[in-house]
C-alpha cells in the first residue's frame, strides 16, 4: 500500500513539473527595418534547439518564441542570436509557470525545470513559499529578473 502511494505522489509530482515552465517570450528587437532581416533573426532563433515557433511582428519589431515541452530554455543563447544577427534586444517580455522559493525577508524566486530561478520583483499581492503561480512580466536584460505585470496563485 504504501509503495503504491509513493508512486501515485511522484507521478503527481511529475505531471506538475511538466507544467512548470516557460511558456512564451516575446523579444523586442532593436535596429531591423526589413522583412529580410526579420527572416535572419527568425532563422537564428529557430536553429535553437528548445524553441518550436517563432512569430514575427514587423511593425512592433517583436518576435513571439514558444518553447517544445522540458528542454532548458537559455536566455543567453536568445540574446547571442539577436546580438550575433548584429542587432540589440530592446526587452524580453515572459509568459512562465512555475513555484516559489524564497520568503519577504530573502526575496522570492520564479522555479521552473526549464531555467534558470528567476528573481521576483514588484510582487503585489500575498504570496508564499511552494505556491504554484503564472507569471507575465518583463525580463532585465542583465540578470535574470523579472519585473511582474501579472501574477497568479494556480
Amino acid at each position: 500500500m504504501s509503495k503504491t502511494i509513493i508512486a501515485l505522489f511522484i507521478t503527481l509530482l511529475s505531471v506538475v513539473n511538466l507544467n512548470a515552465q516557460i511558456t512564451k517570450l516575446i523579444i523586442g528587437v532593436d535596429g531591423f527595418t526589413c522583412s529580410l532581416c526579420a527572416k535572419g533573426i527568425e532563422e537564428q532563433f529557430k536553429s535553437l534547439d528548445f524553441v518550436k515557433s517563432v512569430k514575427t511582428d514587423l511593425k512592433k519589431t517583436e518576435f513571439a518564441l514558444t518553447f517544445k515541452s522540458n528542454p532548458g530554455i537559455e536566455l543567453s543563447k536568445i540574446r547571442d542570436a539577436v546580438n550575433d544577427g548584429g542587432f540589440t534586444v530592446r526587452d524580453i517580455k515572459i509568459e512562465a509557470k512555475g513555484y516559489i522559493r524564497g520568503s519577504t525577508g530573502s526575496g522570492f524566486y520564479l522555479v521552473t525545470p526549464n531555467t534558470a530561478e528567476f528573481h521576483l520583483k514588484n510582487i503585489q499581492g500575498k504570496i508564499t513559499d511552494g505556491d504554484k503561480v503564472s507569471v507575465k512580466g518583463k525580463v532585465n536584460s542583465g540578470i535574470d529578473l523579472i519585473d511582474i505585470v501579472s501574477l497568479k496563485k494556480l
